[in-house]
């Protein structure tokens, strides 16, 4: 296959972003990928050329400007499922420019219904873990979980996140004290899972359905084996023009017109 000059925004910081990215780059595409932080850029570049990728969080403007420079050809989003601010740009974004806008949305686990809550947001969490929760394991990573960010809960979570120097700061800001915050990079089995909750005494684990990228699957059936509550924070709604949860699929979307 022929190179070629049509580029290609990809949006990523995810690992099935990062393996969409090198399954395009394989099959010759002109590729810009787009990562919102320096912790993202570094797992990106493990297996991307440091040149293509783009660091930074973007507001609106900000994508309209690189935009007008770059006039990409198809704007592919892989970012997280609840990453709904981003998607919602890119998806202006490809209307008013009348770009071609392709979501990859992972697939989500199902989950046996023994000891789970689902909830529709952060704060509905929140309200459900003041009475099943007095050990609580967050597994929310670390923006916009202000509702646990309070005196009647900084005594009770435990926050399990990347290790992210700026997102640890940020939290250690906010009143969290160090030995609150578990920094580490996944994946994680269900045996490290089951140790790291009998080591903390959780009696609550609060996820989001984030896939099995997300590792939802381990962390639930290691809560499940060990009686612990499971607070499942659903998937937000969003309306998107297309869409697929098959990365091949996907790919041989985006190449047709290539």
């Amino acid at each position: 296959m022929s190179p070629t000059n049509k580029l290609l925004w990809l949006f990523s910081g995810t690992s099935d972003g990062n393996q969409i990215a090198n399954d395009l780059i394989a099959k010759n595409c002109t590729l810009k990928v787009f990562v919102a932080t320096p912790y993202g850029r570094n797992i990106a570049a493990q297996t991307l050329p440091l040149e293509l990728i783009q660091t930074g969080r973007l507001t609106v403007d900000d994508i309209f400007e690189i935009g007008r420079i770059d006039n990409p050809d198809k704007v592919i989003d892989t970012t997280h499922p609840y990453a709904m601010e981003i998607s919602k740009n890119l998806m202006e974004f490809c209307r008013i420019r009348e770009i071609p806008y392709i979501r990859y949305e992972r697939p989500e686990e199902s989950i046996e219904e023994n000891n789970v809550y689902y909830v529709e947001n952060i704060k509905q969490a929140a309200e459900k873990a003041k009475t099943i929760g007095r050990q609580i394991l967050l597994t929310l990573g670390s923006k916009n979980i202000d509702p646990f960010l309070c005196e009647e809960f900084l005594e009770r979570i435990f926050i399990r996140m990347l290790p992210d120097p700026q997102l640890i700061q940020d939290l250690l800001s906010k009143g969290v004290s160090p030995d609150r915050i578990i920094a580490i990079q996944g994946p994680f089995s269900i045996s490290l899972n089951k140790a790291l909750m009998v080591d903390r005494s959780i009696d609550c684990l609060i996820t989001k359905s984030s896939g099995k990228e997300g590792g939802i699957k381990d962390k639930v059936t290691a809560a499940q084996e060990l009686d612990i509550s499971v607070i499942v924070i659903k998937r937000p709604e969003m309306d998107y023009p297309v869409s697929f949860s098959d990365q091949n699929k996907m790919t041989d979307n985006i190449l047709k017109d290539q």
